[in-house]
This record gives structure tokens, C-alpha cells and sequence, in this order.
């Protein structure tokens, strides 16, 4: 009695044994071939398994998948078939084991045999079939086969029904982890289709202070074509002395948002300054990410770009400054005009030449002021994007010539005027005056009475060029660098008065027409020469 309950003992022991072997190794298998592998040593190890068959059912399609098979110990690829009506259909349909004495007697003949020697067909004589279960779910089928009759009995069959318990463990670990991973990989292909349409630039961080994620605008705007090489690593310095110039300087200005989030403290919002190159101002915020017990884990940082709203801020500024100091004098002007005229009509003095020319130089004025005005106004439309070009049939070279005639008495130079009398385009007419009548007074306006100052237009087959020469004060390389920008003015040039703004928005005008402006000058005393050059026809 004593050896009996020993026998079982050790027979119950062994079975928790095998059962925590195949626990462990199910978990640890990553796919279906690797618990192929497991099942097939345990089985090999418990019984006879020359011919050991795994399979998986898919019952939406009915098709088993036989995963790998084994053939006296050499392993073979799987495959698929449908339903049908032998021994392993038999028990994905039933649920039911099936043991296979003598397949001769017993079972349908076999028609094929995965594993088989490819010049002879063997018929397995005895056999196991198994369902692996999850709950009354059918996963699949073990089998075991031997070409040996009455190889397997009833134990045999616990043996591997214990064992596919265990596969359906791993099967269900398997399909969970691979639904998980198709759903990490669905939602990652969702968040990058997310950060792919932002124009903002959006950058992760983890704990470390490493990118582990940005989108293509953080690419971008960090020129950084091949992003992998950053990400997981901190921004430390010898890193990013390896990145451009302009990615240097954001990592720096970044690196106080940084150390924010690594000690758990959001942003909601900062500014930062980029000089290198063109002027770019950055607005900063930052989230912390935190773990599920509060620890701060990285964080979220989103980049947007707020230049040109900062340009228009400024431009408003400077509008207003300029405004108020310009418009002084004409404003002074008129009411000291207009208080005179007052005077003498209240008093009865004065003929009627000195009342109308007390008028006169108020409306004068009046008229400088609107024109000072409309300049502040187009030069804000120019700014935002919302400045109108009006197309219709012109003559550069007709309008060229009206410009210089109407100002060739009031002025005190040799005017000359050069070129092709007729060059027709599509240009807006009022718009271009504009430019020609600025460009042509500045000439007057800074070189020296009785100086030569020559107007000529030329044009090609695909342009006009307009050249205004002078014999004036003249610009060195780094002034006409610098000329075209809002509220420049040449150091030799402050002692005229001036806001500006002329040169800059007739920049504007041209380009908006599709051309070109630029000056030369071989330097100061040497006088300048202002070209612009627009297209003849309309750019598509």
C-alpha cells in the first residue's frame, strides 16, 4: 500500500512538474513556432511522439493551420486545410479527444502525411488527437502518431490533453500579446497621422531628458533629416554640437523647458528668440507626463512659430511711432495755417491772394498728411499678406516719362530720360506710379542741386527693367544690404527727412508683380542707381 501511494505520489508530482515546465515556457515562448518546440519536448519526453503535429483553428474561415510538424526528429514546415472529415476535423468539430489504436481498423486512410520522405508515403498505425480548449472554444489540435500499432492508451491521452491545456495557455498569451501589439501599432500609425498634419512642431521627452518622439515640423524645424540618430539620447552638449546651427540654438533655448519638465513642472507659455539667420521668435509650451503614482516621467513639448504675428506686433508699433513723429509737422503746419486764417477773417485783414494762400497750404498739407497716411496703411496691408495688385494694360515707358515731366519743374537738376518709348505689360498702373514716383524723388532728394539724374527703361522678351541713376550721397556694401528693410535709412541720409518706409513698400510692389528690386553703388559720394524689373506677362 505504502509503494502504491509513493508510485502515485511520484507520478502526482511529476504531473505538477510537467504542468510548471509548460507554464513557464508558454509564457515565455514569443510565437507560435517557439511552443511548437515546447509542446513537442514535453510530449517527446511523456510518450511516444515520432509524428507530433501542432494546429491552430481559425473558425471564422474553418481552416487549420498546422504550425510545424515533426517526423522522427526532424522538423517541417506547416500548412492549411479546410474542415474535412478526418481525426483532427473530427475533434475541432467535437471537442472531443480521439485515441487511434490501430489506424488500420480504425481510421480513414490517410491520403497525406505532412513530413513524409518525398519518394515513399508511411502510414502512421496508431495515433493521439487532442483539442486545446479555452473554455468551449476550440484553439486547436496536438497530435501525436506512431508507425508502431497499440502505441498509446488512455494515459497517453491525459498525458497530452494536460499538455494542450497548457498550449492553449500559451495560444491565448500569443493572440492576447499580438492583439495588443496590433493595437500599439494602430494607435501609433493613428498619432503619427495625427502629428503628421500639425504645423506645429511637437517633440517627447522621457525622464531622461531624451527625445523619444517628434513629428515631421520638429524635424524640420530642428533640420534634422535623420531624426533616429537623436532619438533616445539626451540633449547632451557634445551631441548637439554635431547638429546645425540652427538646431544648436533651439536645443539651447530649449534646455530650461527641459529641466522644467524633468522636475515635474509644466510651461504654459514662453518665448524664445532664434538669430540664426533670419529672425525667428518661438512660442514654448510644455505638459509633464507623469507615471500612474505622480512621478514625472518626460513630457510633451509644442513649438509654435509666432514670428510673423511678433512682425506684425512690431509693425503696429512702428507704424505708430512713425505715424506720431511724421505727422507732427503737417498737423502743426495746418492748424498754424488754418489759426491765421481764422484770424484774418475774423478781423477782416488780409486781400483775397493772402486768404488763398493760406488755404492753399493747408489743403497741401492736408494732402501730405493723407498721403503719409495711405503709405502707413498700404505698408500694414503689405505686412499681412492683404495688399490688392489690380492688373489692366500699362505702359511702363509712357508712365515713366509722365512721372518725370510732372516733377521736372520742381526740380533743380538735370533730368535725363533713356530708353524705350513704349514697353506695354499687365501691371497695376496706380500701384507702379507708386514705385516710380519714390524711387524717381529719392534720387532728387539725395543728390545735390544741379547734379544729373537719368531715368531709363529698357526690355527683353521676358521683362522691363527700370533704372533710376544718381550722382548723390551714394551707399556702401553694408547699407545696401540693409536698405529694403522697414525703417532703415542710410546713416548718410538722416539728416533728410524721411520715415522709411518708401523703399520697403515699393519692394513689396514689385514683388507682388512677380520682379525684382535691388541698388548699386560703388560707394559713398559716388552716387546710386534703384532698379526694379517686373515680367511682362502674369506668373501662373
Amino acid at each position: 500500500m505504502a509503494a502504491t501511494l509513493t508510485g502515485r505520489d511520484a507520478q502526482f508530482r511529476a504531473h505538477v512538474e510537467l504542468a510548471r515546465r509548460l507554464a513557464t515556457a508558454a509564457t515565455e515562448a514569443r510565437n507560435l513556432t517557439e511552443l511548437f518546440r515546447t509542446l513537442y519536448e514535453e510530449t517527446a519526453g511523456a510518450m511516444d511522439a515520432t509524428v507530433f503535429l501542432f494546429a491552430v483553428y481559425d473558425e471564422a474561415s474553418e481552416t487549420v493551420r498546422v504550425v510545424r510538424q515533426m517526423d522522427r526528429g526532424i522538423e517541417h514546415p506547416g500548412g492549411s486545410f479546410p474542415l474535412g472529415k478526418g481525426f483532427t476535423s473530427e475533434v475541432i468539430r467535437t471537442g472531443t479527444p480521439k485515441l487511434i489504436r490501430r489506424w488500420a481498423t480504425e481510421g480513414p486512410p490517410v491520403r497525406l502525411l505532412y513530413g513524409t520522405e518525398p519518394k515513399e508515403l508511411v502510414a502512421p498505425q496508431s495515433g493521439v488527437v487532442v483539442p486545446i480548449m479555452s473554455g468551449d472554444r476550440v484553439l486547436g489540435v496536438l497530435s501525436a502518431q506512431s508507425y508502431r500499432p497499440e502505441a498509446y492508451g488512455d494515459a497517453d491521452l491525459l498525458r497530452l490533453a494536460g499538455i494542450a491545456a497548457q498550449g492553449g495557455i500559451g495560444i491565448q498569451r500569443l493572440r492576447a500579446t499580438e492583439q495588443r501589439a496590433l493595437e500599439h501599432e494602430r494607435r501609433a500609425f493613428e498619432l503619427e497621422a495625427v502629428l503628421a498634419t500639425m504645423t506645429d512642431a511637437l517633440l517627447i521627452v522621457d525622464a531622461r531628458g531624451a527625445i523619444v518622439q517628434l513629428n515631421r515640423a520638429a524635424r524640420e524645424l530642428l533640420c534634422l533629416d535623420g531624426a533616429s540618430l537623436v532619438l533616445g539620447q539626451p540633449l547632451e552638449q557634445q551631441r548637439v554640437e554635431q547638429w546645425p546651427e540652427t538646431a544648436r540654438e533651439i536645443a539651447a533655448a530649449l534646455a530650461p523647458t527641459i529641466d522644467a519638465l524633468r522636475s515635474g513642472t509644466s510651461i504654459a507659455e514662453a518665448e524664445v528668440e532664434l538669430h540664426s539667420g533670419q529672425l525667428r521668435v518661438l512660442s514654448v509650451g510644455a505638459s509633464v507626463l507623469r507615471s500612474a503614482g505622480g512621478a514625472p516621467q518626460g513630457g510633451v513639448i509644442l513649438l509654435h512659430d509666432v514670428t510673423a504675428q511678433r512682425n506684425l506686433e512690431r509693425l503696429r508699433e512702428d507704424i505708430f511711432s512713425m505715424a506720431w513723429h511724421d505727422m507732427q509737422a503737417p498737423i502743426a503746419v495746418i492748424r498754424g495755417h488754418a489759426e491765421l486764417l481764422l484770424r484774418l477773417l475774423s478781423c477782416g485783414e488780409g486781400d483775397g491772394k493772402a486768404l488763398e494762400a493760406e488755404a492753399a497750404l493747408i489743403v497741401a498739407h492736408a494732402d501730405r498728411l493723407a498721403d503719409l497716411l495711405t503709405t502707413l496703411f498700404d505698408v500694414s496691408c503689405l505686412e499681412a499678406g492683404l495688399l490688392t495688385i489690380s492688373r489692366a494694360p500699362t505702359d511702363l515707358g509712357a508712365m515713366a516719362r509722365e512721372v518725370v515731366e510732372g516733377m521736372r519743374m520742381a526740380a533743380r537738376h538735370e533730368i535725363r530720360i533713356e530708353g524705350d518709348e513704349r514697353v506695354p505689360g499687365e501691371w497695376d498702373e496706380a500701384r507702379i506710379r507708386q514705385v516710380l514716383m519714390n524711387v524717381f524723388s529719392n534720387a532728387l532728394k539725395y543728390s545735390p542741386e544741379g547734379s544729373t539724374v537719368t531715368v531709363s527703361v529698357a526690355a527683353d522678351a521676358r521683362s522691363a527693367t527700370v533704372r533710376v541713376r544718381d550722382q548723390g550721397i551714394g551707399l556702401d556694401r553694408s547699407e545696401l544690404a540693409r536698405l529694403f528693410r522697414r525703417g532703415y535709412r542710410a546713416e548718410s541720409a538722416r539728416k533728410v527727412p524721411g520715415g522709411g518706409l518708401g523703399l520697403y513698400f515699393s519692394k513689396g510692389i514689385v514683388a507682388a508683380h512677380g520682379g525684382r528690386m535691388w541698388a548699386e553703388s560703388p560707394g559713398h559720394g559716388r552716387g546710386s542707381a534703384f532698379c526694379f524689373t517686373l515680367p511682362l506677362q502674369e506668373r501662373a
